[in-house]
């Protein structure tokens, strides 16, 4: 689930106070999230050493129980990755091979199926379509339904394109792929994941939703367009069909899970512990279309450069939920950030606390700098869409106005750098062809076309 659904991570003021010190996780927490909403629970993790954890926000509105570290949260689509591992685990067992077709486990599956191999269906490159945008699943999709009649009801659809074509994100795919796992082991899904992998590495507080909406304590929210600061269970949303029994996304979102236990989690598999290192190298690695060309995603894994640093993630959206799980192997850095609203996407404050972790951020000056710098940056400029953005200096304080919005306090940063409150996106001041300009520099999408001094 929510595969889709990309965050922004535009430059912004996100309110209460500036970043003052480099490590300060608790401040940036606070900054991101309000004590009285819904919010979030963010754990970092470094060569072994625990670096953070820390809860902000609400896990029930009527009663007021705060969010906690200990806390379960449904994971959504992270779920793929546990999916995909145990595929992997299969395979080892001699159990299945990734080449096998769909129709060795589901005979009776959709004919257009029938050939598609479960390589291609990990990496999403099968051509398979999805399943939650059909009108005719989301009228039932509230109501139990064993995986049988979910399989079902959801495979009427044709193929997107021809398998090894292109990359195609599939929930149904992976649904597919937890009925192989149950074939293959003689297992249901939910007792195979627990009795392989969540037992044995002392995951005690992750578990499959098999049926209903709800994991325990902490109350999935979401909000509408319309109020954005008016939190609602998902079932009452009118703005579209949210009230989904798990029991439909099954292998595909229905994991919940811990801070705790997502980083044993990744311990685990990054050691060799549950898969060997050859199908860990297979999982990390980017697959290959039919033209040999590479997609940013493995098994289970979305693949692709943060801020130059290699990583390998996954997110989660489902009814309620939201969450991102990273790995940066060269850093060895593991960052997990769950909340229990769906329509705030944790990344923009889990990267925030990545980037203060490893520096990947002009670090904040002391105010004996600041009138330096206000020097090279004050003035006028122009962006590529021809708005422009005036930076001023008042009272020892700088500003940065777009043309008809709203003045905002920005932090001066080293290397002729600045960014707003609460924040580590950046803009940077640079020298192009003997003109000056502003770069912005996102900590996700990286850098942006240049805003140009307008000289006098």
């Amino acid at each position: 689930m929510g595969k889709n659904i990309f965050f922004c991570l535009c430059i912004g003021l996100y309110g209460i106070k500036a970043i003052a010190q480099q490590h300060n996780f608790a401040e940036l927490m606070q900054c991101h999230n309000s004590s009285e909403a819904p919010g979030m629970a963010v754990r970092l993790e470094q060569s072994g050493k625990h670096i953070y954890s820390g809860a902000v926000g609400l896990a029930n509105i009527n009663t007021e129980r705060p969010l906690n570290v200990d806390d379960i949260f449904q994971i959504g689509s992270v779920t793929k990755t546990f999916t995909a591992v145990a595929i992997l685990k299969l395979s080892e067992e001699k159990k299945l091979s990734l080449q096998d077709t769909l129709a060795k486990f589901i005979p009776d599956i959709n004919p257009e199926f029938r050939y598609l191999t479960i390589d291609r269906i990990l990496s999403h490159t099968s051509g398979l379509p999805d399943y939650l945008g059909d009108p005719s699943v989301s009228k039932i999709y509230d109501k139990y339904a064993s995986i049988d009649q979910v399989i079902q009801s959801i495979s009427k659809q044709p193929l997107n394109s021809e398998p090894g074509k292109k990359y195609s994100y599939s929930n149904l795919g992976y649904v597919f792929l937890g009925k192989v796992i149950e074939i293959a082991s003689g297992t249901p899904y939910d007792q195979f994941m627990s009795n392989t992998f969540f037992k044995p590495l002392k995951m005690d507080n992750t578990f499959v939703i098999t049926k209903g909406t709800s994991a325990g304590e902490v109350n999935g929210y979401t909000t509408s367009r319309n109020e954005p600061k008016k939190y609602i269970n998902p079932e009452d949303s009118t703005e579209r069909r949210w009230n989904v029994d798990r029991s439909w996304i099954y292998s595909a979102g229905a994991i919940a899970s811990t801070l705790a236990d997502m980083h044993l989690w990744q311990n685990a598999l990054k050691s060799g512990q549950i898969i060997s290192k050859e199908n860990y190298n297979l999982m990390t690695s980017k697959a290959l279309l039919n033209n040999n060309a590479h997609v940013d995603y493995g098994y289970g894994l979305d693949i692709y450069k943060i801020s130059g640093l290699d990583s390998f993630s996954h997110q989660g959206q489902v009814p309620g939920f939201f969450a991102w799980h990273v790995y940066f192997p060269n850093e060895d850095l593991t960052a997990t950030a769950l909340t229990n609203i769906d329509t705030k996407h944790p990344g923009p404050a889990l990267l925030d606390m990545i980037a203060l972790q490893l520096n990947l951020s002009p670090k904040p000056v002391n105010s004996q700098k600041i009138k330096a710098i206000a020097a090279s940056l004050v003035g006028s400029y122009r962006s590529s869409d021809s708005k422009t953005l005036t930076i001023s200096f008042e009272k020892g304080t700088l500003y940065s106005q777009y043309e008809g919005e709203n003045k905002l306090k920005i932090i001066p940063r080293e290397n002729n750098s600045y960014s707003y409150e609460c924040t580590e996106n950046y803009f940077q001041l640079r020298e192009n062809n003997g003109k000056h300009e502003i770069v912005p520099v996102y900590l996700y999408q990286g850098e942006q076309d240049a805003l140009v001094k307008l000289e006098l």
